[in-house]
């Protein structure tokens, strides 16, 4: 076998060289290290005395030798004598006996031979001939960049053949969901649990280095296929060769692979675990097909984990089956910032009437989070690892100790409990007998369902892309043909199936512009998040402001009355949707209608409105038109005075939610915009107590008088009516703090504390800094402390300036 591998003459030498003599020909053996070749450099050199002056530089004629890196037979020279070479050049090609190109822990498979030797005579060692691993279930056998490239193509080269793609599966939360709950267990040996039909075909399997749980020396994982996975499997199989990529320990990950495949047939051996990932926060496709991924397809539940090959990917929704779990290998992944809860269902009803104890677990769906907290970082990697694995053995020990699963079953008989005993009491007969045992006459509701779908979309839409992959790759090889007339497949014959994706996905969201409304984490730009990264993939634009080119409102059922749901009831255009929709139109790939999804607007959120200019663009005012008097000729806003005689405190609805019955509530803030607000945390009340002590102590009739007269109800402004002595106050700082109290843009009187709702959910009030979603209540930034001083300030200042105008 001929092996060529070209030397060139380095970067550490004199040039220019000339070439004074050539020891090996063509055609002769040489060994390493031996020197095939002579040269000879000029360069200069100081002699002479420099006390005396004599110093002068001479030129002088340097001789060398270049030496063979490599073992071998001499097939080809680029040079010959009396030649001068000017800079590093090819040199010479050697047919080597061995191209080291394939190598394990630093031997070389072929020759045997130690690839860490170190040679003076070249410039690198040979093991940096083969850096690439491209096997499965070993980082140690590696390949060089010539041989991944020649086995990849043998690898397309076959799939084509087989008319097949490459499909990469995630584990956890894509095919299958696992737990270490050993309630989990109980419910199995116990057919009268509401949940055992649904554990029934819940598979388990023990660890050796897993956690332990009392005496027990092995703790057992429980595995639950996602619905449908064989029969997707054996079709999927057909299309495509599939490789399994998990964050699981290899242990786990064969586990988890003699459950969903046991014969072999659809996985074989392929399978990469975090123990031969080779990185510690993502995965890579590289890690596999070094040279091309062209022809291969990724399903994961999470996108962020594949950073660089986010085109190659198809997203499906988390399959969360035992409630509240997550991923059990979430402490080797990045904090999840994705997550989508869906909305609650409808509520179940008894025959009585009542609500059943289903309705609690929509809520416990829609506070499903990972149990992950942030790894420290270092700069050794196998520190790192450990690190990571003490925080799963922790949270695997917590699932041991804590039994979660089995707390929420518990809530939820104690609610049927409940509604039994407030049931209309009925004579009924006693329950039957069963081992001697009364049957409990309570209906109990199970935790766990499993009516995912996933899958059945999965594979509609990896069918989509093998046939449109085929199509294109039959058209380009007929266009090939055609010119050329050859049959070989050449790399343009093969389609990008990362772009085909990209292609068919944004055909699903395109021409819809989404805002979003308490879905995206707080301090997270919505353009860079999971979901607006996942919006903007499938062809939707995304809007920060609510305005008539926003076509959708998301918002979290959870929180159905924000300010951008205020705002886009106000604009019929625009379609106010719960998070489902969102959901179902990424998981199927088309847009679905929106009727089923719309949300039930607050009848006091939907006033007139009126169109206004602000900077230029086109906004829609919050304020409603001025209120007319009411029957008896007084005003209507001094009718809705509080009975207490209080009239300062803010409209209520049934929900106990602030309503912004005049447009003067703040509207949220964008990024980088600061409150007003925070210009309090700097302000020095006690410099102020002082001025406004000397003020009240004055003669408030004469110099220092203040006209409250404020604008309309409307405005969102309050401005102050001066008179004309009052540019002799003008400068001083009580006025200037009575100035900036009565000009301040956001209004706090009119601003929603702590002290005025004891409910806090569902409050629609920004907070200082926005995020391009809305924020949540209670929000770092507003101090209720600073709020509350400087609310009593303006009090007084008005009241003093109301007793300066009857005065008068």
């Amino acid at each position: 076998m001929v092996n060529l591998r070209e030397f060139t003459t380095g970067s550490n030498l004199r040039y220019p060289l000339t070439v004074s003599r050539i020891h090996k020909r063509k055609g002769e053996k040489v060994k390493r290290q031996e020197a095939v070749l002579q040269y000879t450099y000029k360069f200069k050199r100081t002699i002479g005395d420099p006390d005396l002056g004599e110093e002068r530089e001479i030129e002088e004629t340097g001789y060398g030798d270049w030496d063979c890196p490599s073992d071998g037979t001499v097939h080809k020279w680029y040079v010959s004598e009396n030649d001068v070479i000017q800079r590093d050049q090819p040199l010479v090609v050697i047919d080597e006996p061995c191209s080291h190109d394939t190598q394990f822990a630093g031997l070389c498979t072929k020759c045997g031979k130690d690839m860490t030797e170190s040679n003076w005579a070249a410039e690198g060692l040979d093991i940096d001939r083969a850096t690439i691993s491209m096997v499965h279930d070993n980082v140690a056998l590696k390949v060089s960049a010539t041989e991944a490239e020649k086995k990849e193509l043998e690898l397309q080269e076959r799939l084509l053949t087989q008319k097949k793609l490459s499909l990469v599966v995630d584990l956890d939360q894509t095919v299958i969901h696992a737990c270490v709950e050993p309630t989990i267990g109980e419910w199995q040996r116990d057919p009268s649990n509401p949940n055992y039909e649904s554990v029934k075909e819940v598979r388990s399997f023990q660890l050796d280095d897993g956690p332990k749980h009392d005496d027990s020396p092995k703790c057992s994982y429980y595995i639950k296929l996602r619905p449908g996975l064989a029969g997707f499997l054996e079709r999927i199989s057909e299309l495509y060769e599939m490789h399994i990529y998990t964050m699981g320990t290899r242990a786990y990950a064969k586990e988890i692979a003699k459950i969903i495949d046991p014969e072999q047939k659809y996985f074989g051996n392929r399978i990469i675990s975090r123990d031969e990932n080779g990185s510690l926060a993502a995965k890579r496709l590289q890690r596999l097909f070094p040279v091309s991924t062209h022809m291969v397809v990724v399903i994961d539940d999470r996108a962020d984990v594949w950073p660089m090959n986010r085109s190659n990917l198809i997203k499906v929704a988390p399959y969360d089956f035992f409630r509240g779990i997550g991923d059990i290998n979430s402490s080797f992944l990045p904090k999840r910032e994705d997550l989508l809860a869906p909305a609650p269902a409808p509520i179940p009803m008894h025959t009585n009437g009542g609500p059943t104890a289903n309705s609690n677990t929509s809520e416990l769906a829609a506070t499903t989070l990972e149990h992950e907290r942030p790894i420290e970082v270092s700069d050794d990697e196998n520190a790192l690892i450990q690190l990571q694995a003490q925080e799963q053995e922790r949270e695997l020990e917590k699932q041991l100790t804590e039994r979660p699963l089995l707390h929420l079953q518990e809530e939820l008989d104690k609610e049927d409990t409940d509604m039994e005993d407030a049931a209309p009491s009925t004579e009924a007969a006693p329950a039957p007998e069963q081992n001697g045992h009364a049957e409990s006459p309570v209906h109990r509701h199970n935790l766990l369902r499993d009516d995912d779908e996933e899958l059945f979309h999965l594979e509609k839409h990896l069918s989509l892309l093998h046939q449109n992959f085929y199509n294109q790759h039959e058209s380009r090889v007929a266009a090939v043909r055609k010119e050329t007339g050859s049959k070989e497949i050449t790399a343009d014959s093969i389609p990008d199936v990362g772009k085909l994706l990209e292609w068919i996905k944004k055909r699903v969201l395109r021409g819809c512009s989404i805002a979003l409304s308490g879905l995206v984490p707080l301090g997270i730009d919505v353009h860079r998040s999971e979901l607006g990264l996942q919006i903007q993939s499938f062809g939707g634009e995304i809007r920060t402001r609510i305005s008539k080119s926003v076509t959708h409102l998301v918002i979290s059922s959870s929180r159905p009355r924000t300010q951008k749901v205020r705002q886009a009831a106000r604009i019929p255009s625009i379609k106010i949707v719960n998070q489902d929709w969102l959901a179902g139109s990424l998981a199927q790939w088309r847009q679905l209608e929106v009727e089923p999804f719309l949300v039930e607007v607050h009848p006091s959120d939907r006033v007139s409105h009126t169109p206004v200019e602000v900077g230029g663009r086109e906004s829609e005012s919050l304020s409603p038109p001025r209120p007319e008097e009411g029957e008896n000729g007084e005003d209507p806003e001094e009718e809705a005075v509080d009975e207490s005689g209080g009239d300062d405190e803010p409209d209520e609805d049934e929900d106990g939610e602030v309503q912004d019955l005049y447009g003067v509530m703040p509207t949220e803030l964008e990024d980088g915009e600061q409150s007003p607000v925070d210009g309090l945390k700097t302000m020095d009340w006690g410099e102020l107590d002082a001025e406004l002590d000397e003020f009240m102590g004055s003669d408030a009739g004469t110099d220092s008088e203040v006209d409250t007269d404020f604008e309309d109800a409307d405005a969102t402004t309050t401005n102050r009516k001066r008179r004309p002595d009052d540019d002799e106050d003008e400068g001083s700082a009580l006025a200037k703090k009575q100035k900036l109290a009565r000009d301040r843009t956001t209004g706090l009187r009119n601003v929603k504390n702590a002290a005025d709702d004891g409910n806090r959910d569902g409050s629609s009030l920004p907070t200082p800094m926005g995020t391009g979603d809305d924020e949540e209540d209670g929000a770092d930034g507003f101090d209720e402390d600073d709020i509350d001083l400087e609310a009593q300030l303006e009090a007084e200042l008005a009241a003093e300036a109301d007793a300066s105008l009857e005065a008068e």
